[in-house]
């Protein structure tokens, strides 16, 4: 299909994490068509009425995927990178022939739509607002000290955390984790913002307030530490009910009683293994295992813990 599509005139600069759905938007206006237009050189499909990236996101399946990027004058290797969207778990089937299809649903499939940071945006000539497809329903810029988050509030765009380093720090360490840990290591941070969602720790859910994971994050990413250390242990098979126990008692001696409880609950769901569990064979990574067999690229922090309580305030729009 890549053959039969030109690149557009004019391109535009990727911005990491971007949905497709803001991306198309902007790249249609960057060459004066309208977003309808620009997805008839994509391929066939159906849309909400009005569509806006505000609100739902785009999806294509693998020949549709090759037209954008034909049409984007981008290699599809670089799409994927950029576009979590068109991504290899979150393609439509393909279609009848290698038909391209496209879907702009009413609601994403996964994750949420969250703005972008205005100042990566205009560092790469973006000059409409941009939206990101994220696993949670917030989003901190480290370089520009910005929180964002699901909110469609034009009155309040960004909360600016040049007051608050020490959330900036933890999301560098957060980052940072994700990054040496893989898949495993987002497990492990949506596993330590469940520890804190423990009835006893008294601390309060994610949703209750626009501002929560802010106050949230450092406690979760100093956690999330303390338990990687007896994760690695356990998947080497190097961890005993004893040294189990030992860890607990070191974990409630530096975070408090309330959090140990809560640890102890989270334990339980990562008992000691007799055999150990074989690691991937390149990079850093911790290998995947129950309770952690799947990470989804798209799951939330509550979809992902293991803990048995609800990580999320029950509110209808915990992010305006």
């Amino acid at each position: 299909m890549r053959e039969h599509v030109r690149a557009l005139p004019l391109r535009l600069r990727f911005l990491a994490g971007e949905s497709t759905g803001s991306y198309v938007t902007r790249l249609a206006a960057r060459n004066g068509l309208a977003v309808g237009r620009l997805l008839d050189c994509v391929g066939e499909g159906l849309s909400a009425a009005e569509v806006d990236p505000r609100y739902t996101e785009l999806y294509v399946n693998r020949a549709a995927r090759e037209r954008l990027s034909a049409l984007a004058g981008r290699p599809v290797e670089e799409l994927v990178r950029a576009l979590p969207s068109t991504g290899e778990e979150h393609l439509l089937p393909d279609g009848r022939s290698g038909q391209p299809l496209w879907r702009w649903p009413w609601e994403p499939h996964g994750g949420y739509l969250v703005r972008g940071c205005a100042l990566c945006a205009a560092a790469r000539d973006a000059g409409d607002p941009v939206w990101l497809i994220s696993p949670d329903a917030w989003h901190i810029c480290v370089q520009h000290g910005r929180f964002m988050d699901n909110s469609r509030d034009d009155r309040d765009l960004f909360i600016d955390l040049s007051r608050g380093p020490h959330v900036l720090e933890a999301e560098r360490r957060r980052a940072e984790l994700v990054r040496t840990l893989g898949p495993a290591g987002r497990a492990l941070v949506a596993d330590a913002f469940g520890v804190l969602a423990h009835p006893t720790v008294g601390a309060p859910r994610l949703g209750t307030s626009r501002t929560t994971p802010l106050g949230l994050l450092p406690s979760a990413v100093k956690i999330a530490h303390v338990m990687t250390s007896a994760e690695r242990r356990r998947l080497a098979g190097r961890l005993s009910p004893q040294e189990s126990g030992q860890w607990l008692r070191q974990a409630a001696s530096e975070f408090g009683h309330r959090v140990g409880r809560s640890l102890t609950s989270w334990s339980a769901q990562h008992p000691p293994l007799a055999t150990p569990v074989p690691r991937p064979q390149r990079g850093t990574h911790l290998p995947l295992a129950a309770p952690h067999q799947q990470v989804g690229g798209m799951q939330s922090v509550d979809e992902l813990t293991c803990v048995p309580w609800s990580v999320l305030a029950d509110v209808e729009r915990p992010y305006g």
